[in-house]
């Protein structure tokens, strides 16, 4: 069976068991590997695409599956529990597309969404900066419309994707002076002149999903590569954010899960004292704290999916998400690593890779920080009985 098969009546649980057989058999072979070679996983982002895996939620009419949000987490968390590096150049790709889902034009939508969903098009999202992280309005790259197009100069930092990518969604000030309000967001394709990269930078974990400093000397753009409406740009890219940040939970849950699965087995087969350590209450403990931990965060995710299908606004319930679950998604492999002991330490443990594989995901797409204060700015009234 493909994802090929799938329509809107589709059972969760064997869709998952379809993408899970796919990523046991492709997809975690060789994870360690390519964590060690830094190698970008060209051929395993195709097979995503011939499984049908790079359009779940995008809308029929632009050539998706038009699928629940629901689905694309299913797929994004057994992606992320065979190699958290491929799943991060796979949700990375979705945040790439949400811009022109959201925000593009007909035209753009119509041009772009339908070979962005087969996985023809891969795509990246350029909004960083050196000194632009979370305080966006700051972004130095800035934009001037000349008669001959729109003339980009600047630069971004920590871009996934960003020189494997066919097209990445960039932005940049065209009115320096208005802050937030002068933030345009453009459709850069690959190949364009004036853009160079950096190595790919040298990271502690996903170490086969590579980031770039992006370099923008002078860039041409025409005058129609401006998504949506010029001016809109920063409420595109929120937008964008917010929809992924619940990628970015099932991402988590998906880590989360393998180290669960690693703990349960490496204490059913570990024995000290005469008999398996998960006949210790100690251990138990662990595990226990793991399952009510993972439960919550899926929980937790596939609400915040529901409120972005139901078309609710879905700051807090995104900012929720990706709290819940990227912190426990730490807990879990910490109290795994712990479970192994010094094993869990050496390189050569799976445990000791997911460690490293998970810290970021409480940093980027919004730390964990900026998650809270989120939550704290959108909560309901104290009198609302919709919580």
């Amino acid at each position: 069976m493909t994802t090929q098969t799938l329509d809107a009546t589709l059972d969760l649980t064997e869709f998952r068991s379809t993408v899970r057989a796919f990523a046991n058999a492709e997809i975690l072979p060789g994870a360690a590997e390519r964590d060690e070679s830094t190698e970008f996983p060209a051929r395993l982002v195709r097979r995503l695409a011939e499984q049908d895996l790079m359009g779940i939620s995008v809308p029929e009419e632009f050539g998706g599956l038009g699928l629940s949000t629901r689905t694309q987490l299913v797929a994004i968390e057994e992606v992320a529990r065979a190699d958290a590096a491929l799943a991060s150049i796979y949700t990375a790709h979705y945040l790439g597309l949400e811009p022109i889902l959201v925000g593009g034009t007909e035209e753009q939508q119509r041009r772009w969404l339908p070979q962005l969903a087969s996985g023809e098009v891969l795509a990246g999202f350029a909004l960083t900066e050196p000194d632009a992280g979370s305080d966006i309005a700051s972004m130095r790259t800035v934009a001037r419309r000349e008669d001959d197009g729109w003339h980009l100069t600047g630069a971004k930092t920590f871009i996934s994707n960003a020189r494997e990518a066919d097209l990445v969604v960039l932005f940049a000030k065209t009115d320096p002076g208005a802050g937030f309000r002068g933030i345009t967001a453009f459709a850069l394709p690959k190949g364009t002149p004036g853009v160079t990269y950096s190595e790919p930078q040298d990271k502690m974990g996903i170490r086969s999903a590579p980031t770039y400093t992006v370099f923008l000397d002078d860039v041409v753009l025409p005058h129609d590569a401006v998504i949506g409406i010029e001016g809109r740009g920063g409420n595109i890219a929120l937008t964008a954010l917010n929809r992924a940040r619940i990628d970015v939970a099932a991402m988590a849950n998906g880590i989360a899960l393998r180290a669960w699965e690693l703990g349960r087995e490496y204490a059913a087969e570990r024995k000290q004292f005469g008999q398996p350590i998960a006949e210790f209450q100690a251990i138990g403990l662990l595990l226990g704290e793991c399952d009510a931990e993972l439960v919550s965060s899926r929980v937790t995710a596939d609400w915040a999916a529901d409120v972005k299908d139901a078309g609710r606004d879905l700051r807090r319930a995104a900012s929720i998400s990706k709290y819940v679950a990227t912190e426990a998604c730490f807990s879990v492999v910490d109290r795994v690593v712990q479970i192994h002991g010094g094993a869990g330490f050496m390189r050569e443990s799976e445990i000791e890779r997911l460690y490293r594989d998970c810290r970021i995901l409480r940093i980027f797409e919004g730390t964990s920080q900026i998650q809270l204060l989120t939550i704290a700015g959108n909560a309901p009234s104290v009198r609302s009985i919709d919580y």
